[in-house]
């Protein structure tokens, strides 16, 4: 099953049966599909697809969301096939994919000629069967836009770490003990991101790797696995989590035994949502560490810019990664603020074929920042 959500411009109500529907006077002059895997209660994807209608707005497009559930990874391919085929057929499609959902969609998107993004990382051995890039046997496959998931990982869990031996009380008489709660395997992402966690604790010989819990990313699994693994390892120090909502999820359960999260034992996240940095400010989360929500408008202004005639392929190639951030105590509140103007950013001025001035793409903090309007 999949949920569909609309978006035309500007947020005006939330329908029964979960459609959300932006509308206002702007002319439409694209339509864009947005395939996603999700899970329930979700805190991250809301907060992305409140930002992606307010570029939308300015750059004329409409974009429907559809959202599947992660532990069905036949649902996306086949349901999307279908949404892509039947009338009014997207002008363009953005898909966040887990492990063989790529060919029978691309299949699709190639028959129809409708240009997509695919948002990976994807397993190698998906690659032989896609001509293993981009534009080569599928010419509708544009582009695979990317976050460095194995640095986002590792950076995290470096935070966490150097956290640790910094606080008050470093007890590390039995080395400084973590747990990992990470994601879905049928992605690869997750997989990259407990290599990072892995190649970390391998840097630091006071830190010891206990063990690492798959989930489906929801916030009861991470808190009853959480509960589970501190009965086993009472002298965990740091659990590791593969998003800000497990992460909540191994505070609630840190609260559950009678310990304090972020002083006890240490807990960070993969999303820099803001409900992650809301954590950090807190005091609850160490640290959260993603590229920015903005970087799902970069896919998206891509993809404009080449339904509009200017294919980004000279800036940014087939293959594109945002930068990662690291967002503590100290800067938090910098990506908190800037997130709740995004209704005042002008993302034109971000897109090559409706600013002919920008010499480049430029999707830095600063860029952004500078986006703004007055």
């Amino acid at each position: 099953m999949h949920r569909c959500i609309v978006f035309f411009a500007i947020l005006t109500a939330f329908l029964p049966g979960g459609t959300i529907l932006f509308a206002d006077n702007t002319e439409v002059k694209h339509q864009i599909a947005f395939f996603t895997p999700t899970s329930e209660n979700n805190t991250y994807w809301p907060q992305v697809y409140a930002i992606l209608a307010s570029a939308a707005a300015v750059l004329q497009t409409e974009i429907m969301v559809y959202e599947f559930e992660v532990g069905d990874r036949f649902a996306m391919p086949d349901e999307g096939s279908r949404i892509l085929s039947r009338e009014p057929r997207p002008d363009g499609a953005i898909c966040s994919v887990a492990f063989g959902q790529v060919k029978p969609l691309l299949d699709t998107a190639e028959q129809l000629q409708i240009p997509m993004m695919i948002h990976g990382p994807l397993f190698d051995e998906e690659l032989p069967a896609l001509g293993y890039r981009p534009r080569s046997v599928y010419s509708s496959w544009l582009a695979v836009y990317s976050q460095k998931e194995k640095e986002k990982g590792y950076l995290l869990a470096k935070e966490l770490i150097h956290a640790a031996l910094e606080s008050e009380n470093p007890d590390t008489t039995g080395g400084i003990q973590i747990l990992g709660i990470s994601g879905d395997h049928t992605w690869e992402g997750s997989l990259q991101r407990e290599e990072g966690l892995r190649q970390a604790v391998q840097e630091f010989d006071q830190a010891r790797l206990l063990q690492i819990v798959p989930t489906f990313w929801t916030l009861t699994e991470s808190r009853d696995k959480t509960a589970q693994l501190l009965l086993r390892y009472p002298q965990t120090r740091i659990v590791w989590t593969a998003s800000d909502q497990l992460g909540i999820g191994a505070a609630l359960a840190i609260e559950d035994m009678g310990k304090t999260p972020g002083a006890d034992v240490l807990i960070g996240g993969l999303d820099l949502s803001t409900t992650g940095l809301e954590q950090v400010l807190e005091g609850r989360f160490t640290a959260t560490v993603s590229a920015t929500l903005f970087s799902y408008v970069e896919i998206l202004i891509y993809l404009v810019d080449y339904l509009n005639g200017r294919d980004f392929l000279d800036s940014t190639g087939t293959y594109f990664s945002p930068s990662t951030h690291v967002a503590t105590a100290e800067n938090a509140a910098r990506y908190i603020s800037l997130y709740s103007k995004y209704r005042d950013i002008d993302f034109s001025l971000l897109s090559r074929s409706l600013n002919p001035k920008l010499a480049d793409y430029d999707f830095s903090l600063e860029s952004i920042e500078g986006a703004l309007k007055n």
